[in-house]
């Protein structure tokens, strides 16, 4: 559907450490091209790009996913923006913010995010695949950080309304993705020396609801919104 976020899971799933999912990525990209999430397991980070899946692994590293993998949790749209925006650094990931928010309609909708440009620095961090059922919160005392030094990228994701915390993650969400293709990661902070920043409104979404036993005897009635940014910052 155009104009519209596709998310595979409600994040308070993720949350309370169901990381198994039979959607396969297949069947996500029917949805869209651009996006981001994770792979079962919580096997990496994702970026969807240009109609192309990329595994951002523990150690910094990428691999192009195969679409018969599968996703407990993945956010994706139909890439049209309509806000172009020059940057001029050095900015930092809090100046970024700052200018995103300045353009935005309203906070009440969601917004997708693309931001390619030269990068004087890009912390990031990923998790290693899990073999055991955990929340989010402890997998994310797993996590490796890393730190890239002038390199040439793009961010991809999307900031989110609080009131959506339950089925989508609420504010910044961004992740990494060298230009080659060889290094990328969950985004903590970054220097952008110059770049251009592309913003897509969205006022509608599609929400999956999985139906694995571990989803359907799960209660999702916890308030799960202090864990789940305590995991993703």
């Amino acid at each position: 559907m155009p104009n519209s976020l596709y998310v595979s899971s409600p994040v308070n799933a993720l949350v309370q450490g169901i990381l198994r999912e039979d959607k396969t990525l297949a069947q996500i990209l029917t949805h869209g091209d651009f996006g981001l999430g994770t792979f079962n397991d919580l096997d990496g980070e994702m970026v969807l790009v240009d109609g192309i899946f990329y595994q951002l692994k523990s150690d910094g590293s990428v691999d192009k996913a195969t679409l018969s993998g599968c996703s407990p949790y993945a956010c994706v749209t139909h890439f049209e923006s309509n806000v172009s925006i020059s940057l001029h650094g050095p900015s930092s990931y809090v100046d970024l913010q700052n200018t995103i928010s300045k353009n935005m309609l309203s906070q009440n909708l969601i917004y997708a995010i693309r931001v390619e440009g030269i990068f004087s620095n890009i912390h990031a961090r990923s998790v290693p695949k899990q073999h055991c059922y955990r929340s989010l919160v402890d997998v994310a005392g797993d996590q490796v950080e890393f730190n890239f030094e002038s390199i040439a990228g793009q961010l991809v994701g999307y900031w989110t309304p609080d009131f959506m915390g339950s089925v989508t993650v609420p504010g910044f969400h961004l992740h990494f993705l060298s230009e080659d293709k060889l290094h990328g990661g969950h985004l903590l902070g970054c220097t952008i020396e110059s770049g251009t920043l592309w913003l897509q409104s969205i006022d509608q979404m599609t929400l999956d609801l999985p139906h694995s036993t571990e989803y359907l005897e799960a209660e999702l009635i916890k308030d799960t919104f202090s864990a789940l940014n305590k995991a993703e910052h």
